[in-house]
């Protein structure tokens, strides 16, 4: 039993000392996909994105879901914190702030929110993730209703310069 809790412990302490900042830079070029909005509203919410990877990230990123009323595109920009794992830093794991203009029918609306998200990193060049957002949106107003959060889920297939 001692022996089992030892290396349970060993284990356990050697994958967590794996976990620390980004070390490497990279640029990131990649195609977003919400599935859950695209399969709510019968259409494509897609996205392309170009992301400067360090200890700190920025992202500048374009989204179209033309399927809804009046259009939709947004312009959103990201920067946060970079972690990774794994000895050729396979895992990311990310967070930070978010913020643009969605445009509804040739009318700007503002964003703003927060996000995180894993990237698994393939060969050392093919990126696949997933990212959580939580933005206070600005184009239910183009309803007639007041700004409210919202809950977004992305797929990330993207290629690592």
């Amino acid at each position: 039993m001692k022996t089992i809790l030892f290396l349970l412990l060993s284990l356990t302490t050697l994958a967590q000392s794996n976990f620390r900042l980004n070390r490497t830079d990279s640029f990131n070029l990649a195609i977003v996909v919400d599935p859950n909005a695209s399969i709510n509203e019968s259409g494509l919410n897609i996205g392309a994105e170009i992301e400067y990877n360090g200890t700190v990230y920025t992202r500048a990123s374009v989204t179209s879901f033309s399927s809804l009323q009046g259009g939709y595109l947004d312009l959103v920009g990201a920067a946060g914190i970079n972690f990774t794992s794994g000895m050729w830093e396979q895992l990311r794991y990310y967070a930070g702030i978010r913020g643009g203009i969605i445009v509804r029918e040739n009318n700007g609306y503002p964003t703003a929110g927060t996000e995180c998200g894993i990237d698994y990193v393939i060969n050392g060049k093919w990126v696949l993730g997933i990212r959580a957002t939580r933005d206070k949106r600005g184009d239910f107003e183009f309803y007639g209703e007041e700004p409210e959060m919202r809950n977004s889920g992305f797929i990330k297939i993207g290629i690592k310069l």
